[in-house]
């Protein structure tokens, strides 16, 4: 593949996109590839990290509160329609002129609208990457004012014609990787109501993870000690600190049963652990740190991110989910990564140092055999593999 040109532009919003680009990034460079990446907010912070070639997008992000929920009326009242089309409108004519400029044989959109638009704008060859096809409005629990409610009530019908043109933007791919478990395993099974004329473009190819053959010397930790508990937090900034702070406030109690450890999350964050009481706190992990410490758990505690599953799934680890309470999506993989067997789900709102050791204990000894089970219908394929191929035969037709 060599001379061969990729664009990449994940969404921007948490990690989650940007680290299962960069595991395809990387399999292409070792291929002679040469790579452009666009994006914004979190995913330029580790873009900054990675050492690729990088275009800053104009950012476009959801208005959040303390904990970490989305609102729906803060985002429509500070963000609005006009200025939330038009921060779209001048992200789409960035992608245009950094396509444009680049030339890109192939360009590869993991879940990002304008980059996708860009691409059929200039009848590029594309790829789009996601895990959620119809894109729900998160669910509002909270007691509004009376003069709020026109305003929310516009939100829902504005959230509906969004998501209404996203499903149709969609469709604009040549080709749909979806990377998760292939029926009747699939962990975003809730969030992929795919239409019948599009499903011929999808393809489920597994996890996007790298081998961690690639990341260290394969040797695996097989001394056991105490039950190691990694809690590693995603998601966006303000979702971010609302849980570490909770989960820090509860893990630098726990019983020294366990051994503990906490990654942040945090991509502007320092590297290196600091010791509070029984639990190591990590702003930020090199990826050879995390994946050492993601295959020495016995139990994941996390978000209900898609991305952070999967890696779970792929070495077949328990999980603690804590998914954002509004969240639809996240609520949804919960829900299914539950029904599979493989993780105990939690209440944010109800979030507590007795709950998530009950859940911890519980998830170890009902959920462990279930997701080692799990993990071994992976077989050898590689999801990363069934990308390059994909992009070695789009080329190949076009």
């Amino acid at each position: 593949m060599i001379g061969l040109r990729l664009y990449i532009g994940p969404c921007g919003l948490g990690l989650g996109h940007i680290t299962r680009c960069d595991a395809i990034a990387r399999e292409f460079s070792n291929e002679g590839v040469d790579v452009l990446f666009s994006s914004y907010l979190d995913a330029l912070a580790y873009l900054k990290r990675s050492g690729f070639t990088y275009f800053s997008a104009i950012p476009l992000s959801f208005r959040t509160r303390e904990d970490g929920t989305i609102d729906p009326k803060m985002t429509m009242s500070q963000n609005g329609v006009t200025v939330g089309l038009w921060g779209f409108i001048r992200q789409l004519i960035g992608e245009v002129k950094q396509i444009s400029a680049f030339e890109p044989d192939v360009v590869i959109s993991d879940t990002r609208i304008s980059t996708l638009v860009a691409a059929f704008i200039l009848r590029k060859p594309r790829i789009l990457i996601l895990n959620q096809y119809s894109v729900q409005m998160p669910k509002d629990d909270k007691k509004h004012r009376l003069n709020d409610r026109p305003m929310l009530f516009a939100a829902k019908i504005i959230w509906r014609y969004i998501s209404a043109m996203l499903e149709l933007a969609w469709g604009l791919s040549d080709l749909i990787i979806v990377p998760d478990l292939k029926a009747p395993y699939t962990i975003s099974r809730y969030n992929l109501a795919i239409p019948p004329g599009i499903r011929r473009k999808v393809r489920l190819v597994g996890p996007l993870t790298r081998s961690r053959l690639n990341l260290w010397d394969g040797v695996r930790h097989t001394v056991r000690g105490r039950p190691l508990v990694f809690a590693c937090v995603s998601g966006p900034a303000t979702d971010r600190r609302y849980l570490v702070s909770k989960l820090t406030d509860i893990l630098k109690e726990f019983p020294e049963d366990y051994e503990l450890i906490l990654s942040c999350g945090d991509p502007n964050g320092s590297v290196g652990g600091k010791r509070i009481e029984n639990l190591v706190v990590h702003e930020w992990m090199t990826e050879q740190s995390y994946w050492r410490t993601f295959e020495r758990a016995d139990v994941i505690v996390s978000r209900a991110g898609h991305e952070t599953i999967m890696k779970a799934v792929s070495e077949g680890k328990p999980l603690v989910l804590i998914p954002p309470p509004n969240h639809t999506e996240q609520a949804n993989n919960a829900k299914r990564a539950e029904e599979l067997g493989v993780a105990v789900v939690l209440d944010q709102s109800r979030l507590d140092a007795a709950m998530l050791a009950e859940a911890i204990s519980r998830t170890l000894r009902d959920n462990r055999e279930s997701a080692l089970r799990l993990s071994e219908t992976l077989g050898s394929e590689s999801g990363v593999r069934a990308v390059v191929e994909a992009v070695s035969q789009l080329v190949a037709t076009t």
